[in-house]
Parts: C-alpha cells; structure tokens; sequence
C-alpha cells in the first residue's frame, strides 16, 4: 500500500465515493433499524434479527469512518464523526453480546474487546489535544470511560456480589449507541436543513435534544424492568395458597 495516500485522497476519488456511500448506507439501515427494537415488542424474534442487523450495520459504519478519517484530508468534523461511530460501535456491540449471552460477566472475547478499546479511547483523547479537536478528545474520553470499566471489572480477581443484571447492560448500552447515531445524523445536516440564519441556539438543540430524549427513555425503560423483576421476585417468595384452603 502507498503510505502517501493516507490523509490524501481527495472527496472526489473512486475509493472515497465507495466508502462514503458504504457509510451512508450503513448508517441509514441503523437508525431505521433501531426504531424497531426501542417501539415494538421486547424479546420477539423482529427484535432479535432487527438488533442483530443494527449491530452488524454499527460495525460497517465504525470501520467505514475510520477508512474516511485515515485517506481523507483530516477535519474537525471528521474527526468528530470517527469518534461517534467507534463510541456507537462499542456500545451497541456490548450491549448485543449481553442479549446474546444473557449475561453482563465477561468472556476472553469481551474483555479483549474493551482492552482494545481502550487503547483505542486513549489514542483519540491523545490526538484530540494534539490537535486541538476537542470533540474528538471528549469522544476518546467516553470510550475510554465504558471500555475502561468493563476492562476493571473483567481483570478483578474477585466478582461483584450482585452483578449487573443484563437486560440493564443491553437497554443502557443499545440505547447509548442510538442516541450517538441519532445526534450525529442530525449534527451533521441540520446545515443543509436550516437557513442561513437560523438562531445558534437550534444548533446547540441538535446536540442536547437527542442525548435528553434518549436519557429518559432509556430511565423509564430500565426503571420499568427493575419494578417487574422485583415484583416476580416479591411472587416467588410469597406461598402458594392451597387448593384445599
């Protein structure tokens, strides 16, 4: 490979275009996609095979910025971009591999995952500074935050009591990883979408609103779920009343 190309390759080039409609794709298949989850009904087989296709299309976007950031000349707004989609990547992966294994502990498999990302997180926070990309550092830095403790919490010699129970772990994660999608498709067209001279104030709103919205739903989802697992459990502790009484 021609190391001259990294950072070179102009919009126009063959391979940015492939790329660039890759990522497009990818992205729109995954907000459309996440919808199906967070609105229909939990734990049918839709909501399997649609989570299941909204992390494999997190994954193209990840890899497809990361190949955007490396050939293309380096920008803020790339930059920004690239941190978004490695944090949604590693917060859905994570929180499909709950769902899939129902459990929050962590395999080989996991744990070198969130190792990974966080040399990954703290190579971002790094270059970030270096290049003054503040959002870039901040992205590194969330990245750094999950992946750094689920790395905590695989290497300590002895488990946690009371574990995380993992429907909370793949409703926090899935749902964390939407909401950076989500802010970021809006980040990036609310230029082509409002006037010229639209107040600042509808900008910072595309950066607040989505992260506000998706805070609370995800709070009542999980504060739903924690009340019905505590009154199953509150049932299986009472007596079955006898047929004879």
């Amino acid at each position: 490979m021609d190391f001259a190309l990294f950072f070179a390759l102009p919009t126009t080039s063959l391979f940015v275009r492939l790329v660039l409609g890759a990522h497009i794709m990818a992205g729109t298949i995954a907000l459309l996609a996440g919808l199906v989850p967070m609105l229909g009904r939990k734990g049918g087989s839709t909501h399997v095979r649609v989570g299941r296709v909204y992390t494999y299309c997190m994954v193209a976007v990840a890899l497809t910025a990361v190949l955007l950031c490396l050939f293309q000349p380096l920008t803020q707004g790339r930059l920004f971009l690239t941190g978004v989609a490695v944090l949604s990547f590693y917060l859905s992966f994570t929180g499909w591999r709950a769902a899939r294994r129902h459990s929050s502990g962590l395999e080989v498999a996991d744990l070198a995952l969130s190792a990974g990302s966080s040399v990954v997180g703290l190579l971002m926070v790094a270059a970030g500074v270096w290049l003054q990309a503040i959002l870039f550092a901040f992205f590194g830095a969330l990245i750094c935050l999950f992946a750094g403790l689920d790395t905590w919490r695989g290497l300590r010699a002895q488990p946690v009591a009371t574990p995380e129970p993992w429907i909370f772990r793949h409703f926090v994660r899935m749902g964390g990883s939407y909401i950076s999608a989500a802010t970021a498709f809006i980040v990036v067209n609310l230029g082509r979408w409002l006037p010229a001279e639209a107040p600042r104030w509808v900008g910072l709103a595309g950066w607040i609103v989505p992260t506000l919205l998706g805070t609370i739903l995800i709070s009542r989802t999980v504060r739903r779920y924690r009340a019905r697992m505590q009154a199953d459990k509150l049932n299986r502790l009472l007596p079955t009343p006898s047929l004879t009484e």
